[in-house]
């Protein structure tokens, strides 16, 4: 499957692409440029044939998911998403929604309306007035546009 970028927007102004602090254990982040955003290799779910595992493209077995308790959305590393329970993501008419195995609540991907700077992304209830909901395009990248993280950025 392609790569993909995950463009955002913000209360109808630009908010950048999903970048990511640390492959391994990190947060991802809204705001970036597009040399610094997180390409994406997206992983079919099995239960959901509209949603998808976000994999980063640069990694074996790290996912983005969500944490239950803070709403951050952060990455997971998984040999199998489906059977470790990370969270499978569907976009729909614009919203990027976190499908949480076992949990019946809509969390959509968003900012936080409290810290201005912030690029945190969360995913949070439609109905939590903490959250400023991202509208969500995904983008393709050519496929020699892949870099290492541990390289350089120019």
């Amino acid at each position: 499957m392609s790569k993909q970028h995950l463009k955002l927007v913000t209360q109808g102004q630009d908010f950048g692409y999903i970048t990511i602090s640390n492959e391994i254990s990190g947060l991802f982040y809204g705001n970036g440029l597009v040399k610094n955003a997180v390409e994406f290799e997206l992983i079919p779910c099995n239960v959901n044939s509209s949603a998808f595992y976000y994999k980063l493209a640069c990694s074996q077995k790290s996912y983005m998911d969500l944490s239950i308790a803070s709403n951050v959305v952060k990455i997971t590393q998984a040999n199998n998403p489906e059977i470790e329970k990370v969270c499978a993501w569907k976009i729909s008419q614009s919203k990027m929604y976190a499908l949480v195995q076992g949990k019946s609540s809509i969390n959509i991907l968003s900012r936080s309306t409290f810290k201005d700077n912030s690029n945190i992304l969360y995913a949070a209830s439609p109905y939590n007035q903490d959250f400023s909901h991202l509208e969500v395009t995904m983008c393709d990248i050519p496929h020699h546009s892949i870099m290492k993280l541990s390289e350089p950025l120019s």
